[in-house]
This record gives structure tokens, sequence and C-alpha cells, in this order.
């Protein structure tokens, strides 16, 4: 009979610590989805500009990003657009062919006024590299163009200007961006990368992307290089696609 009820108790146990485990997870889920939901319906007024002016990056760790894209068919990365405390977020799923999530990655917002000086390394960047795959020389861009968009987003945020419609298209505000996973990968080969910036700016259509910066232990961007093939180059990528409309 003792054994009956010891049986019984450890069963309840289970059961309940199942539950709980359920619940933290459908939580975590549902925060999430909240957060995509708030940006679709958020004010960009003067309180977003503000808040949103201090954001210097998203930063995704190396060791983190590894795993995502070494995750078993995946494809593709998206960049997930969240809301919170007057600011926009970020974060990275891995997704299959048909869009499936497979894995994701929280990013930290890197807020440091000073880590704006970061970004003069662009100014002495030679321009694109050659990275002898189709794929990648699509999504390379010049440092110059990159550092003249991240200049005009700010230049926005100072205005308050035109937020609605650079982020969005056609009225719907953009929900992620996608880039192949090769583009990560190929930003992963640097060893001296810490973590994978990603700075919004304006592209030449006028409308805000992602630009995506190897960065080092200290955050900062290195100088690159005409020639080199390297992926120690600091490599300037784009050519992600907003959705909408893609």
């Amino acid at each position: 009979m003792k054994r009956t009820s010891l049986f019984g108790a450890a069963l309840i146990a289970l059961l309940m610590f199942s539950c709980q485990k359920e619940n933290s997870q459908e939580n975590s889920s549902v925060v999430s989805k909240v957060e995509q939901e708030n940006w679709q319906t958020a004010k960009l007024d003067a309180k977003f500009a503000a808040s949103q002016k201090q954001v210097t990056a998203y930063l995704f760790l190396t060791d983190a990003m590894s795993k995502l894209v070494e995750t078993p068919n995946v494809e593709f990365v998206q960049f997930v657009l969240g809301y919170s405390d007057n600011t926009l977020q970020i974060k990275v799923i891995g997704v299959d062919k048909g869009g499936k999530e497979l894995a994701s990655v929280d990013s930290e917002i890197l807020k440091d006024a000073s880590d704006t000086d970061k970004l003069s390394a662009l100014k002495i960047s030679s321009g694109k590299t050659n990275k002898g795959t189709t794929l990648l020389n699509e999504h390379l861009i010049s440092a110059d163009v990159a550092l003249d968009g991240i200049n005009t987003w700010q230049k926005k945020l100072s205005a308050v200007s035109d937020l609605d419609e650079i982020l969005s298209y056609e009225g719907a505000r953009f929900k992620h961006y996608s880039i192949e996973s090769a583009i990560i990968v190929d930003m992963l080969k640097n060893k001296n990368t810490v973590n994978i910036g990603v700075f919004l700016g304006l592209n030449p259509i006028g409308k805000v992307t992602t630009f995506l910066i190897g960065l080092d232990k200290s955050n900062s961007i290195k100088k690159t290089s005409l020639t080199s093939k390297e992926a120690d180059a600091g490599d300037v990528y784009d050519g992600t696609r907003p959705s909408p409309p893609f």
C-alpha cells in the first residue's frame, strides 16, 4: 500500500513538472509572437525615434549562429522584427525551403553611443571584395554604400520623418528580412569574428534594410580589401529580401 502511494505521488509530481514545462514553453512562444504583432501596430513617433536612435547594432554571437546554420535543412536565415520598450527588436530564425522554422537566435542590442565612432572604419574601406562565387558576390555591397545608408537612417530618426513609409511596402510594415544561409556561413569563417552585427540603414531605393558586418571581440569593424577572398576581409553583406513583398 505504501509502495502504491509513493508511486502515485511520483506520478503526480512528474505530471506537474511536465505541465509546468509546457506552460513555460508556451509563454516563451507567446511573448515572441506578441512582440511581432506589436511591431505591426506600433506608433513610429518621436518616442520610437529617440529610443531607436540609441541603437548602434543588433549582435548575434557567432557560436549561436554557427549552430543555427548547421541545423539540418536550414536553407535561409530570417531576421524577424518585433517591438518592445519603444524599440525595434530583432531575432534570427533558420528556416527550410518551405519557410518552416527550425532554429532561432536572440540578439543583444548594442546601444553605447561611442560605438558609432567605430563605423568610421567603413570610411577607409576599399570597397567590395571578390568572393569567387556568384551568390556571395551578389550580396556584397561596398562599405561606403552601407555607411551612407546607416547615416541616412539616423537622419530620418532625428527628423522623425517618413518612418512608416521607409519601413513598409505598399502600406504593409515589414515582418522580416531573408537571406541565404550560405552568406552567414561565409561570415563565420573569420576566426576573429565574435559577433555578427546587424546594422539598420536605407538601401538605394529608400527602404530600411539590414547590413551584416562581422565584428571582433570589441565590436570593431575591420577594414575591407578589394582583392582579398578571405573571410577576414571585413565584408559588408546586404541583399536581404523584406517581407512583404517577398
